[in-house]
């Protein structure tokens, strides 16, 4: 299956170019809290939920669970460092940033609770579902639609102790960089890094991040280029979580990898306009990449990706 909900207020509603299912309903939790629900569909087993939150306002921690017969709750964002994760229930196990389903689930829903005294506004949030793995279809999009080239960045660059981990940061830097000339690289880092994990590629706080600079956002999975191309069309470059063995991407700076994240700027000619930050340098960032390939390493696992929308 695949499953969408997204839901903003008027601000957000009238610039994020992907469909948006209205405001969410918002309740008073306390005096310094506020909850949203969304209820989903009947969900098998096997597949993948991925929450996400986006405001432009200064916004305080928040966490998103996920009820059915049990609770699961996802790391709160920001974590601290001494956080102890649940690992999984009978239904669900988590993994950062989505749930992974083991059974089917009827009648559940996701929590969002943000610890803040003032209602939400100038916000995104979404809840996307797939399969965890999918068989891709023959037909992929071959549109020719691309923005303009955004700056480059290679996370060979920093110091050695982080550039093997800041695919994420770096990634969301070039794809902020078309819009908004101040992106400040080293700071979207150092926004990204999680005490809890001692990592620096959780999807929430690049999104996050992003908002610092004007840009309304959202991760979700998909099975297909459908929304992308809508993205790309108001010329706002994309992020990709991609997955590949040896000789499946081919001109990668990378043999393989277990989850990477790139920057992508269009299709051209069956090829996939990319900006690679595991290049060695940023000379050598800009790639294109085989459509059919690197749909593969997209879509086939998981097929998350950051949308981004500049509103400010």
């Amino acid at each position: 299956m695949i499953h969408k909900q997204r839901f903003a207020d008027t601000n957000i509603k009238e610039r994020f170019p992907l469909k948006l299912d209205g405001d969410i309903n918002w309740t008073k939790s306390g005096s310094s809290a506020w909850v949203g629900l969304i209820k989903t569909p009947k969900i098998p087993a096997n597949h993948i939920i991925v929450p996400s939150y986006s405001s432009l306002e200064n916004l305080g921690e928040y966490q998103f669970s996920l009820t059915a017969q049990s609770c699961h709750e996802l790391y709160p964002i920001p974590s601290p460092k001494n956080y102890s994760p649940q690992k999984e229930t009978n239904e669900v196990s988590g993994h950062i940033d989505c749930w992974h389903t083991k059974s089917d689930m009827d009648n559940s829903k996701v929590q969002l609770k943000i610890n803040q005294k003032s209602k939400p506004k100038d916000y995104l949030l979404t809840l996307s579902i797939r399969d965890l793995t999918k068989q891709l279809g023959a037909e992929i999009s071959t549109t020719n639609l691309k923005t303009n080239p955004p700056q480059r960045f290679s996370q060979k660059n920093k110091n050695k102790n982080i550039r093997d981990r800041i695919c994420s940061p770096t990634a969301t830097a070039m794809a902020l960089s078309l819009r908004n000339s101040f992106v400040d690289w080293s700071e979207i880092i150092d926004d990204c890094f999680d005490p809890a994990t001692n990592a620096f590629g959780s999807w929430p706080l690049a999104i996050k991040s992003a908002a610092k600079y004007g840009f309304i956002g959202s991760v979700e999975t998909t099975d297909n280029w459908e929304d992308a191309l809508k993205i790309l069309a108001t010329d706002q470059p994309l992020v990709c979580s991609i997955r590949f063995k040896e000789n499946e991407l081919k001109g990668s700076p990378l043999k393989r990898t277990q989850g990477h994240l790139v920057c992508v700027y269009g299709l051209e000619n069956d090829k996939v306009l990319a900006l690679d930050p595991a290049a060695a340098d940023s000379e050598n960032v800009e790639r294109q990449y085989d459509l059919k390939e690197f749909s593969k390493a997209w879509l086939r696992e998981r097929g998350a990706i950051y949308y981004f929308c500049y509103v400010k």
